[in-house]
């Protein structure tokens, strides 16, 4: 009468077991990257930041802020990045109809989509935090 109840025991306990070590405490990508880092330049070879023009990836995703900020109106946006500081990001700036946000990359996006575990963009639309966008000359259509 013990044995099958032990066997029983022994059974519950490896099947709590597995399914603490299957609980979802695993983590897997499955060979799905999230987004990639590259190299802008060598080292000693990075000029200004407002010299760097936005990725095709970068230019969509300020598309799709524009429409969405400026609730569908015609924007434009500044057509280099106008951050001077990297350790703020890299800085778009938007604008239509006399209203201007800062579009505020984290890193560089070279892949052709932004996912969203992996989207830490800023979007600034206070007076102080656009102040750069009202000075800025070079500007396009979004």
């Amino acid at each position: 009468m013990l044995r099958p109840m032990v066997r029983r025991n022994a059974v519950l306990a490896a099947v709590v077991a597995l399914s603490g070590a299957l609980s979802g405490c695993v983590y897997a990508t499955a060979g799905v990257k999230t987004f990639t880092i590259e190299p802008l330049a060598p080292v000693g070879a990075a000029g200004p930041i407002e010299d760097l023009r936005p990725s095709a990836t970068e230019v969509a995703y300020a598309r799709t802020t524009a429409r969405v900020v400026f609730k569908r109106r015609d924007g434009e946006r500044t057509t280099r990045f106008v951050s001077a500081d990297a350790r703020e990001g890299y800085a778009l700036c938007l604008r239509a109809g006399g209203q201007f946000a800062l579009l505020v990359f984290q890193r560089r996006v070279f892949d052709t989509a932004i996912s969203q575990a992996a989207d830490d963009t800023a979007i600034l639309r206070s007076a102080a935090d656009t102040a750069v966008c009202r000075s800025a000359g070079d500007w396009t259509r979004v």
